[in-house]
């Protein structure tokens, strides 16, 4: 780390302290960040980082819904809704002070587009955990298994609550639990297929073995199109082949166990079935 990082970092960790937000602007409003958020640093040294999916965003049709779970502080939402008002918003996230901001950054953006059709759920996501906590640093907070209460509830669960029209997006951002937020969701990737946006990062053996066979899974009801970015928003590689998915996680999980040289350190992976493929090409075209 060079001087003026660790002087920023420094900086912002004494602003944490004090309880003092930032304020980050888009295009027609501004949201507030927590001090400690790096998505300021990140898209200011990486120009594409988080920046697909708002890209995406802006060609989905009004009468579609895009869901967020992992909605942090409301970030992913603010860049999506600044290219795309119309369609409506399912925004998940289970912790309570981000769940918090969540709010407090929705009002912001309503002020500007008042129309935005926006739920918020404040719950877990995934088929199998339990006992959880969430810990986590930087603007990010991760599932811990084993040392909390929290338990998880399945997507399809948490849907069938919610009147919405089709789910044409599924982005997912749970820290090392993306295949059990998928396995939860069933009844809604078998029937309506929405385009999947997750993270692959792993530091555990099971968490490596639930990717694999969730997109093995994934393979079987039709998702057949893979778009792999590094972990700075550049794409490296599209795919059919499930087999080149899978050398690209390995890796990545060599780097994770300290068996490779550090180069990256997780993948976003984009994934659609053969009907979705003409406007998966459109998207990675125009990007």
């Amino acid at each position: 780390m060079n001087i003026k990082d660790y002087v920023s970092s420094h900086y912002m960790r004494i602003q944490k302290i004090l309880g003092i937000k930032r304020e980050y602007a888009y295009q027609d409003f501004s949201i507030m960040l927590p001090a400690d958020h790096r998505l300021p640093v990140y898209q200011h040294q990486h120009p594409r980082y988080d920046r697909f999916l708002p890209h995406i965003a802006k060609k989905i049709a009004a009468n579609a819904t895009i869901i967020d779970v992992g909605a942090n502080c409301g970030d992913t939402l603010a860049g999506m809704v600044s290219e795309n008002a119309a369609s409506k918003y399912i925004c998940i996230e289970p912790d309570q002070a981000f769940h918090d901001e969540l709010l407090s950054n929705i009002i912001r953006i309503k002020k500007c587009h008042p129309n935005l059709d926006v739920v918020t759920v404040k719950h877990l996501v995934g088929k199998s955990l339990s006992d959880v906590s969430l810990e986590g640093v930087g603007g990010t907070k991760h599932a811990v298994v084993g040392k909390g209460t929290q338990s998880s509830k399945p997507l399809d669960e948490i849907l069938a609550g919610i009147a919405c029209p089709p789910v044409k997006l599924l982005k997912i951002d749970v820290d090392g639990f993306d295949y059990d937020v998928i396995d939860s969701a069933p009844d809604l990737l078998a029937s309506q297929h929405p385009i999947l946006f997750f993270e692959y990062q792993c530091d555990l053996e099971y968490q490596k073995n639930g990717f694999e066979k969730t997109i093995a899974w994934l393979k079987t009801i039709d998702y057949s199109d893979w778009t792999v970015f590094d972990n700075f928003g550049e794409i490296m590689l599209r795919t059919d082949d499930v087999q080149q998915l899978f050398q690209l996680l390995e890796y990545v999980w060599k780097q994770n166990t300290k068996a490779a040289t550090r180069t990256i350190f997780y993948y976003d992976i984009l994934a659609g079935t053969r009907a979705d493929a003409g406007f998966i090409d459109d998207a990675l075209a125009s990007y």
